[in-house]
């Protein structure tokens, strides 16, 4: 973070009281923590309530560390008095909401910058395409990026500030499972670009059906200008969708059609796929079609940048990507594809599908668990993914929690063979351990809060 004036970045209208108004008046700001463990001397420390903790509890371990301001919410102004009473060096701030006073304060911070605002969200890859974009552009900007996914109203934040005189370019991951947050945190960034990868029914349980998602992520397009540019998936079923009533330009991408779409034959192997865009060779590191569309909008969105085509070669060869999406491991003669971090149909059925086209020397399993926040259609598109599970030529089924089960049940009607059902965690693991042998490769996907990343630990410890 450059260093700005406090009153600049949290102004008059948006507090209730501060204790010193002196320090309010001359104090700079060279960093700002919402977690008091990794607070240090001198900065600000802003105390957000959450689910699990309360930053008003920590408010003397912040004082203690040396805060040199504390922002919290006015509600909560008799458990912060003590404090205010015995640390006068230290300026007090009390705001209504200290979430929305963060998202304030990270607004006014990047209205300070001259830089190209670039927004990604979607269903299913935003995680993938954000990062295959950052490495793109950075191969001729300054780029910003939000890391792992700082695409919340905390996260969204936190990557702007990080921002200074020498970015170019913010490349910004929008994230949602309520209604009205992506216009929320479209009116913090105020992008000039957005990207939508793909709409599917990712949180529908909080959303009722796929129109109301694809409305939820439409407003990171209404918040564009005239001279701003949409970049959509030209063969998502919301495509016409998304583009219609909006100001911006519409640039389209795809597997086989759009403004940019990758050339046949498209290559698969374990460890990447490759394909041609406009005559050059290119491969990703992600396996299957998801990993090749993804790669091809960020190229889209490089090209309008002025990247050439060798720069975005570069970018997505040299993109790593992100932990629990798709990275592989080996050990002793297994490979496992850790899709861990979360699921939904959408992204189940595409690494599926990644899983159908490579070739191996052993067998292929999948270790699956529920997907939840599907709302009451839970069961049913836990039933439908047993379509999924038969056409991808695995050879064992695992399956951790009740709604996974469903999708065994149905695998087990269906006459599919190799299905091993569980409740516990461990007893797959131990199972799973018995089970897989050398040349074997191994699927792992699930929703965040099933925690499958512990059966990926059983490989690696």
């Amino acid at each position: 973070m450059q260093s700005t004036r406090l009153k600049q970045l949290i102004t008059e209208p948006d507090i209730d009281n501060v204790s010193s108004r002196e320090l309010y008046n001359s104090l700079s700001v060279t960093s700002i923590s919402t977690d008091s463990r990794f607070l240090k001397k001198g900065d600000i420390f802003i105390a957000i309530p959450g689910e699990s903790f309360d930053g008003h509890s920590f408010i003397g371990e912040a004082v203690k560390k040396g805060a040199a301001a504390i922002i919290f919410e006015t509600g909560r102004r008799t458990a912060v008095d003590p404090f205010i009473k015995k640390n006068r060096p230290v300026v007090f701030i009390g705001v209504p909401d200290a979430r929305r006073s963060f998202g304030t304060l990270a607004k006014n911070y990047l209205s300070r910058f001259d830089v190209k605002k670039t927004v990604v969200t979607g269903s299913c890859g935003k995680t993938t395409t954000r990062g295959l974009l950052s490495s793109v552009l950075s191969r001729r900007y300054k780029v910003v990026s939000s890391r792992k996914s700082y695409n919340n109203d905390i996260g969204v934040p936190k990557t702007i500030l990080e921002i200074d005189d020498s970015t170019d370019v913010l490349v910004q991951e929008l994230g949602t499972n309520r209604s009205g947050e992506i216009e929320y945190l479209s009116s913090i960034v105020e992008q000039d670009y957005a990207l939508i990868t793909n709409i599917g029914p990712a949180h529908i349980g909080f959303f009722g059906s796929e129109m109301n998602i694809a409305r939820e992520k439409k407003a990171a397009l209404l918040r564009l200008k005239k001279d701003g540019v949409a970049f959509l998936n030209a063969e998502d079923p919301y495509f016409d969708f998304l583009r219609d009533g909006i100001k911006a330009g519409v640039r389209s991408f795809g597997l086989e059609k759009g403004d940019l779409f990758a050339q046949q034959p498209i290559r698969h192997m374990l460890d990447r796929t490759e394909f041609t865009l406009q005559g050059v060779g290119m491969s990703v590191g992600i396996a299957g079609m998801y990993g090749v569309i993804n790669a091809v909008g960020a190229a889209l969105v490089g090209l309008f940048f002025g990247c050439t085509l060798e720069e975005i070669k570069r970018g997505i060869e040299d993109y790593e990507g992100e932990g629990g999406r798709g990275n592989l491991h080996t050990s002793n003669g297994v490979t496992v594809i850790d899709e861990s971090y979360n699921a939904n149909p959408l992204s189940v059925r595409a690494a599926l599908d990644s899983l159908a086209r490579v070739e191996v020397r052993g067998r292929k399993a999948f270790v699956f668990a529920d997907m939840l926040e599907l709302g009451d259609k839970a069961e049913q598109f836990h039933v439908d993914i047993a379509d999924y599970v038969a056409g991808a030529g695995i050879d064992a089924l695992f399956t951790y929690g009740r709604l996974s089960g469903i999708t065994a049940s149905r695998c087990e009607e269906m006459g599919f063979q190799g299905i091993f059902q569980f409740s516990e965690i461990e007893e797959l693991i131990q199972k799973l351990k018995g089970w897989v042998r050398d040349g074997d490769l191994v699927l792992i996907k699930g929703s965040r809060a099933m925690r499958l990343e512990r059966v990926l630990d059983m490989f690696l410890s």
